[in-house]
């Protein structure tokens, strides 16, 4: 057990020491059309298989786009058999946390009428993995219909209890997804990992959890100063998973502004972590130091959870980054402001 415990960890390291690198990034961004792109991706990476797989010699973004992720998803899987094989479920926190963001997002869409949107963004790869039906939660035009969407899934009782709230708007639904989401995660790491491992990967989940949740409080401060109880309600409830103390977190909810936000900010476990600036977004900023720190921990890192969790979300970035581009080269957008919206590493 323990070897195959020390497998995901080396096999994780070894997906990693794959990863597009800084040079391969710029050759993406000065592509003139998509099929360039993906032809730059076939010969040089490792997406090569995928790509060559598909049959496909002419190439649309939005197919690229979907090879591009089922190629992260396959590195997923192998992870999956080799936690599988030693009794582990930690991989479920990765399914669960696409579940829940795919049910937010059609939650969202539909609040604002655009649920067309959903549909096209649907990725069938996706589909076929998890337990909720992506197309289901597409075609619904109410939101009841997308509680019959989740009826037979772990999430449907709790989407329908969201519909009975005396406040049903999307906040409502969020929160309540986050918490069964966060439980569900203490739950997991309980059963995986013992000790020190498992005090090490909460650490790493609370991070991620929290930008999540400071990105929520930075929309709410800048865009809706005009409903102060939105913040209260953002931080008044439990945080199950969280660094920041009780006492920060009413801070947060009594700050009258972003400058606030990062005074508050500072005094916590994120010193430094957003830009006063402002020349970078809230969203971006967070992410790149999320991504930095997994960066150190995959390679200093002695627990195979630790390491896993942290491929898993740096690949997850290198898609984002390769999406950007993507689109960009479509777009013809200047190869210097695609550059900008790109995570990648520290150039030596």
């Amino acid at each position: 057990m323990k070897a195959a415990s020390n497998a995901i960890l080396a096999l994780s390291r070894s997906f990693y020491g794959k990863r597009l690198t800084n040079a391969d990034f710029d050759a993406l961004l000065h592509c003139t059309t998509v099929n360039e792109a993906a032809q730059y991706l076939t010969l040089k990476t490792p997406y090569a298989d995928v790509i060559t797989e598909s049959g496909v010699s002419t190439f649309t973004a939005r197919f690229l786009e979907e090879l591009v992720s089922k190629h992260r998803f396959a590195s997923f899987v192998t992870l999956c058999r080799y936690e599988m094989a030693i009794g582990n479920a930690f991989y479920r926190y990765f399914i669960m946390r696409d579940e829940v963001d795919q049910i937010e997002r059609a939650t969202l869409l539909l609040l604002g009428g655009n649920t067309e949107i959903y549909l096209q963004r649907v990725n069938s790869f996706l589909d076929k993995h998890l337990s909720i039906d992506l197309f289901a939660l597409g075609r619904a035009n109410s939101l009841e219909e997308i509680a019959r969407a989740l009826e037979k899934t772990a999430y449907g009782e709790l989407y329908s209890d969201c519909l009975l709230s005396p406040k049903v708007d999307y906040l409502t639904f969020e929160q309540a997804l986050e918490a069964y989401f966060a439980k569900e995660v203490r739950k997991l790491c309980k059963a995986c990992f013992t000790a020190k491992e498992r005090e090490a990967l909460l650490d790493l989940i609370c991070r991620a959890q929290d930008c999540r949740l400071i990105e929520r409080v930075w929309r709410s401060k800048r865009f809706y100063r005009s409903v102060p109880d939105l913040c209260a309600d953002l931080t008044a409830q439990d945080v199950p998973l969280t660094l920041l103390s009780a006492k920060t977190l009413r801070q947060l909810a009594a700050c009258d502004s972003e400058t606030e936000v990062i005074r508050v900010l500072d005094k916590s476990p994120y010193c430094g972590w957003l830009d006063p600036s402002g020349e970078q977004s809230v969203e971006f900023r967070l992410e790149k130091n999320l991504y930095e720190l997994c960066r150190k921990e995959i390679r200093f890192s002695s627990y195979p959870g630790v390491v896993m969790f942290c491929y898993l979300l740096l690949s997850a970035v290198e898609t984002k980054n390769l999406l950007r581009v993507i689109e960009g080269v479509k777009f013809r957008v200047p190869p210097q402001v695609i550059e900008q919206n790109l995570i990648l590493e520290p150039s030596k």
